[in-house]
């Protein structure tokens, strides 16, 4: 209601991991991501549960599985992924055969419009009346056109506005909402229909000499009904070579031995067809002997060390050394499975006089590769050809009837051609259901309806033209294990979001907080931003920022980053390029004097140790360390032990023989100060 009152845009903001712009422009960012992640009215027999926009989908299914359930559509970041983002982009997955798409499993929505009210909307048609009138009103004037422009047949969304599925759906408003990517509403608690788990899983792994075999190979096994077929190609699966998390995998898969150009993953759920069995289905696709060599999984754990290649592949394509980079802008085209052959061998046709090498990964058996060019956006020349494959990806779209946005949002990237996409009377409908929800615009502006001045695809970028990152200091490091410079490994955070999963180790101070600044990639952007001159608020040094300490200062340097992280970001070896460059500068602090000095104050504070500890435990003195070193006052200070460790050692029996030779213990400032006990 602020916001509305002071014409303030809104956008709204889940992981912050979409691929097309859709969480960021100019406005109020609201972050649903860190306190909205409420799980309530869990109904075990209906199948439905509802959840807070910023419930993790990961975590969702993790509280499911004892009851046998989960929600069925599964994007590939799972582990960070939040409903609400799935709800606004319409995402789906690897099993869109099986499940179809997140509105297919959305029962009702409360949502806060523009001027701050709160509504629900309904699948059953239970809608505010003059809303629903009007929705009607627009489908109905605008029916013909839809039908025209949103045929049947694609597995997964058109872009813009769900009017085919509201017009499918009488009286289900939710098809609105779903999709419409922040830009009618902000979606507070969503009501959703479950799926039971499968029974059991199996993996079919196909080796092919070329992606068109693949892809030719695709359409060949539709009719097994399988629950998905993944591509997978070698740009990508090289990147995970040296990897230790992916070794047993590439052992598994004989990445090295037998080395291919193009992976099918082939999974079958049991139980999913009446008249089929699994081993039935297994022994089908066994007898058609497609591709170089066929690989049959039934353990999960070998199931689940493939699937996590695929999982990974934006972020592995995105650790690629070198300023060149597999980029997002065309990746989420959907045509029709049977004509994606085609639609890949005209995307080959096209890039291939430019120079221009491509990923090309995803979701096969739904009619959508998340195809990616490698472009360096530094440099003028390689930004030019992206905006051209970009045009005549568009054009190849609308020549096969696909659509440019198939599960990641229209956003900043591709709303420039959404009108030509959908034609004249559709972009119609979307303004007239924009302003219905809308009026003032401030939902998300620019994004689906093209704002003044328009985004465009090639504006906007991270880099550009001619962009460096100069570094105020001279880098000690060689980061030679990758990316050789401090810059290089400072770039290959690419906001992916990894390390927001609320799992393992990646980032400690992250999980306790929540705090964008405190995951991995919060700081890395911090980083960049300080270096850049974008936080400066007076002509400071980009070492001097107090947004870089507030990064930087609470990061363990525990590395879990560097091992996590599918770019191999080293958060660690940054902080300590950065501290050393300010050290180097100013010299180490009072508080860096003192705790580098913990041995030598060990062997003073043990020889006097009652008194010392009393003397640190009085208020006055807590009080003035604060004032000198910065060590809060509350913080609990280590006690000094009355027997030093090395003491006790000392006087201990020694055994009169070692028949296995010589033993050495190490007893470090800590144990031997303050913790004897651990030593003892």
């Amino acid at each position: 209601r602020l916001a509305a009152e002071a014409d303030i845009p809104i956008i709204t903001r889940g992981a912050g991991t979409g691929l097309a712009g859709g969480a960021i422009g100019r406005g109020l960012v609201v972050d649903f991501y860190r306190h909205n992640r409420q799980i309530t009215n869990l109904n075990i027999d209906a199948r439905t549960v509802r959840v807070g926009p910023g419930v993790v989908l990961d975590v969702l299914n993790a509280s499911l599985r004892p009851h046998g359930l989960q929600f069925g559509p599964d994007v590939a970041t799972s582990s960070r992924a939040s409903l609400g983002g799935m709800i606004a982009n319409n995402s789906s997955g690897a099993h869109t055969p099986v499940y179809g798409i997140t509105g297919d499993h959305v029962r009702s929505l409360d949502v806060v419009l523009p001027d701050g009210r709160l509504i629900t909307l309904t699948r059953d048609g239970a809608n505010p009346a003059s809303l629903a009138g009007d929705v009607a009103g627009i489908l109905e004037t605008y029916a013909p056109a839809i039908r025209e422009r949103m045929p049947p047949g694609l597995p997964k969304r058109y872009p813009g506005y769900g009017f085919d599925r509201a017009l499918a759906r009488p009286g289900d408003l939710t098809q609105i909402l779903t999709g419409s990517e922040g830009t009618l509403a902000a979606i507070v608690s969503a009501e959703l229909d479950l799926v039971p788990l499968p029974a059991r899983r199996a993996l079919g792994v196909l080796f092919f000499a070329s992606v068109a075999d693949a892809m030719q190979a695709s359409v060949e096994l539709r009719d097994l009904r399988p629950a998905a077929i993944e591509h997978i190609d070698r740009l990508l699966f090289d990147q995970t070579a040296g990897q230790l998390q992916f070794k047993r995998a590439r052992d598994l898969l004989l990445l090295d031995e037998s080395p291919c150009e193009s992976i099918l993953l082939v999974e079958f759920f049991a139980g999913q067809v009446e008249d089929r069995q699994l081993e039935d289905q297994l022994a089908a696709l066994a007898a058609r002997r497609i591709g170089l060599r066929q690989l049959i999984l039934t353990g999960e754990q070998e199931q689940q060390l493939v699937w996590g290649i695929r999982k990974a592949g934006l972020t592995l394509l995105t650790s690629r050394k070198g300023p060149a980079k597999p980029i997002a802008g065309i990746e989420d085209v959907v045509v029709r499975p049977e004509h994606l052959p085609a639609f890949v061998a005209a995307l080959q046709e096209l890039l291939a006089p430019l120079g221009v090498e491509a990923s090309y990964y995803g979701h096969a058996a739904a009619g959508l590769l998340h195809v990616r060019p490698v472009i360096d956006l530094h440099r003028a020349d390689d930004i030019a050809k992206f905006r051209h494959i970009a045009d005549e990806v568009a054009a190849l779209t609308k020549q096969f009837r696909g659509s440019i946005a198939g599960e990641h949002g229209v956003g900043i990237a591709r709303t420039e051609y959404l009108a030509d996409q959908l034609g004249p009377e559709l972009m119609a409908a979307s303004r007239a259901l924009k302003k219905l929800f809308d009026p003032r615009g401030l939902m998300n502006p620019g994004k689906i309806i093209p704002g003044d001045p328009p985004y465009r695809i090639d504006t906007n970028l991270r880099y550009g033209a001619g962009h460096r990152i100069e570094t105020p200091f001279q880098p000690v490091l060689g980061f030679v294990e990758r990316d050789e410079s401090f810059v290089g490994n400072l770039e290959q955070c690419n906001g992916n979001g990894a390390c927001l999963k609320n799992v393992a180790t990646m980032c400690p101070t992250y999980l306790v907080t929540h705090e964008e600044i405190m995951a991995t990639r919060g700081r890395a952007n911090t980083i960049r931003a300080a270096l850049e001159g974008r936080l400066r608020r007076v002509p400071l040094d980009a070492l001097d920022s107090p947004e870089l300490d507030a990064a930087l200062s609470p990061c363990l340097s525990c590395k879990a980053c560097k091992n996590e992280c599918p770019s191999n970001v080293d958060l660690a070896q940054l902080k300590a390029e950065l501290l050393h460059a300010r050290v180097r500068r100013d010299g180490p602090s009072l508080a860096d004097r003192a705790i580098a000095a913990s041995d030598l104050l060990g062997r003073i504070g043990s020889a006097a140790a009652p008194l010392v500890n009393a003397t640190f435990s009085t208020g006055w003195v807590r009080g003035l360390m604060e004032r000198v070193l910065g060590i809060d006052r509350r913080r609990s200070l280590p006690t000094y032990a009355e027997e030093r460790f090395d003491h006790w050692f000392a006087r201990r029996p020694r055994a009169s023989s070692a028949p296995r030779g010589r033993v050495v213990l190490w007893d470090d400032t800590w144990v031997r100060y303050h913790e004897p006990d651990i030593g003892r």
